[in-house]
């Protein structure tokens, strides 16, 4: 034994395939829906079939966005500190823009959350 075990799971592997056959427009009703909740076609499919509950909540994208756009600036600010270009930094812009997606995050209903 090398000392490495294997990590038991509680989910069964997905190794199963479905196919179907779906006309053009099908499928870009279908990717519009599941895009607008899910990032995987697949997953959405699954919970529709399988009568799980499916919430879409308008504005998450923005709001993605501007997390990373928070996160692109702090790997900036730590280059530079690390660089030993900067040796202050003042986070009051970015602190005010954390806490703005935080209350946007917080008024998510509590069942999406």
């Amino acid at each position: 034994m090398t000392g490495k075990t294997k990590k038991k799971t509680t989910k069964e592997a997905r190794s199963e395939i479905l196919r179907f056959r779906v006309t053009p427009a099908e499928r870009e009703q279908i990717e519009n829906k599941a895009y607008s909740s899910y990032r995987i076609v697949s997953k959405y499919l699954r919970d529709c079939a399988l009568e799980k509950e499916i919430f879409v909540v308008e504005g998450v994208d923005s709001l993605a966005q501007e997390l990373r756009h928070i996160g692109t600036n702090l790997n900036q600010i730590a280059r530079a500190v690390n660089a030993g270009s900067l040796s202050a930094v003042d986070l009051t812009e970015m602190t005010e823009e954390v806490r703005a997606v935080w209350r946007s995050l917080n008024s998510l209903p509590l069942a999406v959350r």
